[in-house]
């Protein structure tokens, strides 16, 4: 990223780091669905919506490098512990259940251990990692291996959602903000009187001839 780019703000009072809103506009994009037109913004402006920890976690989740996974996790700053402790409890466990999807228990186990007393994991977080091991080992997993790739795209999802930023962005970022402010704009509108989605192009305001002036209905 520019380092011009990083350091600009936006805004009459200067408040909004252009980087992020950049950023946040690259996840609104994508999420209502115009991938290309968000892959150019990302080119022409040097911004990625993807952080360089989250692409390295993403390359190391889908080509199956657990090792290098578990290390770029530990690997990531400002995490809290509990955080920390989730991610890594969701990626042993993938790593986990795709070891006994190809048979190799042993392996699951080696892992389990291992990781248990390198990671420090919880008491709890070890039962339910073990009791996991068993139900898929008694339901079978031999469908598993046609899943693996959606699977640990699905793994991602779970991870994007639990980093915090500026590592991933929160769910529908831009949108949440624009319904914040029109929200605050309803609540302060001394004579709102108009259900359901108003204009975001001008600041929201009920004008007094908004007002009900013929009776409709009379309660008894």
């Amino acid at each position: 990223m520019d380092n011009n780019c990083s350091s600009t703000v936006l805004g009459p009072m200067g408040l909004i780091k252009k980087h992020e809103f950049v950023r946040v506009i690259i996840q609104c994009l994508q999420h209502l669905g115009f991938p290309k037109t968000s892959s150019c913004l990302e080119e022409e402006s040097g911004i990625l919506y993807k952080s360089k920890d989250f692409e390295v976690l993403e390359s190391d989740i889908l080509s199956g490098n657990w090792e290098g996974c578990l290390r770029s996790l530990e690997g990531m700053k400002g995490l809290a512990d509990e955080t920390l402790s989730l991610a890594l409890f969701l990626v042993l466990k993938q790593c986990l259940l795709e070891f006994l999807s190809h048979g190799d228990d042993s392996s699951a186990l080696s892992a389990l251990r291992k990781q248990v007393s390198e990671l420090k994991l919880a008491t709890e977080k070890v039962h339910s990692l073990a009791f996991d091991l068993i139900c898929t080992k008694e339901e079978g997993v031999s469908e598993m291996s046609n899943d693996l790739i959606e699977l640990r795209k699905k793994l991602l999802l779970e991870l994007e959602k639990l980093l915090p930023p500026p590592i991933t962005l929160p769910e529908r970022r831009l949108e949440h903000l624009v319904e914040t402010v029109v929200s605050s704009q309803i609540d302060s509108c001394l004579y709102h009187n108009y259900p359901g989605a108003v204009s975001i192009y001008a600041d929201h305001c009920c004008g007094q001839d908004q007002i009900p002036t013929e009776t409709v209905q009379v309660w008894f």
